[in-house]
C-alpha cells in the first residue's frame, strides 16, 4: 500500500505537516472498513519505517473522502530533539520480493 500513497509536506516552524492520501479502495480493504485515528497511525508508522525516517509523529487526524474516494491523514513530523527511533515490524504485503526472501 505504501508504494500508491500520495505525500506532501510542508516545513513549519518546528516541524512538517504531513498529509498522505490513500486510495479508499485499498485502505478499506487493508483494514476492514475501519477509518480511525489508530489505523491513521499504523499507516504512518509503517510509512515513516518503509522510508527509514526516524520522526515523531503527533496530532494526527483522519477524514474519509467519499467524493473523492479516498482516506485522508494528517499528522505532524517532529525531528527536534530525537534519537534515533528503532524501526517497527512491516506487515508482508508491505514487503518487497527481496525481502520477503531474506
Amino acid at each position: 500500500m505504501i508504494d500508491i500513497l500520495s505525500e506532501r509536506r510542508v516545513k513549519l516552524a518546528d516541524k512538517y505537516k504531513l498529509y498522505i492520501e490513500v486510495p479508499e479502495k485499498e485502505y478499506l480493504i487493508a483494514y476492514e472498513n475501519n477509518v480511525n485515528v489508530e489505523n491513521a497511525r499504523d499507516i504512518l508508522w509503517q510509512y515513516l519505517d518503509y522510508y527509514q525516517d526516524d520522526a515523531r509523529i503527533e496530532n494526527v487526524e483522519i477524514n474519509y473522502d467519499r467524493g473523492n474516494h479516498s482516506i485522508n491523514i494528517e499528522a505532524d513530523l517532529i525531528y527536534a530533539g530525537n534519537d534515533h527511533t528503532s524501526t517497527r515490524y512491516r506487515a508482508n504485503y508491505l514487503r518487497d520480493e527481496k525481502e520477503l526472501m531474506e
